[in-house]
């Protein structure tokens, strides 16, 4: 089975834990984080990616699985498990895949609209 990019019931139980009204500035802020490490990622040169991906790998797996990006989350896991036991492949061609799937996931997070999920 395919995990989802954007899962809604994970969203759905978010807002009744924080009230839907704070779904929108908290998506805002998980957006943000996605930009801001998708640029980090970017800059950064081939030596630092490797300290850069697994602090970032770390943060989003709480962040990814509260907001219910269980793709990104299930990446991030996975990575951050292979880096801790210093088993990441080619640091190139991981970034890049993590580059897609934060890409990918804040696209989609973009276009989705809070005040859709029923609570």
């Amino acid at each position: 089975m395919m995990m989802d990019l954007l899962n809604k019931e994970k969203i759905a139980t978010l807002a009744k834990e924080i009230g839907q009204e704070n779904v929108p500035v908290l998506l805002d802020i998980f957006l943000n984080e996605l930009t801001t490490y998708q640029e980090t990622l970017s800059a950064a040169d081939t030596p630092a990616r490797v300290d850069h991906l697994k602090e970032i790998s770390h943060a989003l797996k709480s962040s990814a699985a509260s907001f219910g990006a269980d793709r990104l989350c299930a990446l991030a896991i996975d990575i951050d498990m292979r880096a801790k036991q210093q088993q990441l492949g080619e640091i190139d061609q991981e970034t890049q895949i993590f580059m897609e799937m934060l890409h990918e996931t804040h696209e989609t997070y973009a276009a989705f609209s809070p005040e859709s999920v029923t609570v």
